[in-house]
């Protein structure tokens, strides 16, 4: 099953220690500086997203959430205000490689790029420490089948 994006939210969740807005520029315009590369990014937030702008209540839940990211209780998401102008490492990212699901079908974990394992769940951490982490594989796709071989056999289900 291909990637759809749920738009929880969580891949932003903590990207303002690397989003940062270096200058406001009025009519919605700002420089955002990528404290990781030194880049600067001039981003404009959405026409149909400006009423969101003023609302920093997601920083609540997230504190160190990317600038830019808003609830959205309209259509019930949360969202990128500049999606239109997002820089490119965000329009690169893909939230997970694996998603890891346990056996009522609750979402326990994700692998990301780089053989990654995202997860709050302690049995899940301890599995792929045991079972997963030692896996050599240099193929991608080769890696992917193995670890997804072992997570089914362990019980969870996995979808790519």
């Amino acid at each position: 099953m291909p990637f759809t994006c749920i738009q929880c939210g969580e891949c932003c969740s903590h990207l303002g220690d690397v989003h940062v807005v270096t200058e406001a520029c009025g009519d919605g315009r700002f420089v955002m500086l990528n404290r990781y590369t030194g880049e600067e990014h001039a981003v404009r937030i959405d026409p149909d997203k400006l009423h969101l702008f003023p609302d920093r209540s997601i920083s609540e839940r997230w504190p160190q959430a990317c600038p830019f990211l808003r609830d959205d209780p309209a259509q019930n998401r949360i969202c990128c205000i500049i999606h239109l102008t997002r820089p490119e490492i965000c329009r690169e990212y893909a939230c997970w490689r694996l998603l890891i699901l346990n056996a009522r079908g609750r979402r326990v974990g994700r692998v990301m790029e780089r053989r990654h394992l995202a997860t709050d769940d302690p049995g899940l951490a301890a599995f792929w420490e045991r079972s997963i982490r030692t896996i050599r594989e240099d193929d991608d796709a080769g890696w992917d089948e193995r670890a997804i071989e072992a997570l089914t056999q362990a019980g969870y289900r996995v979808r790519r």
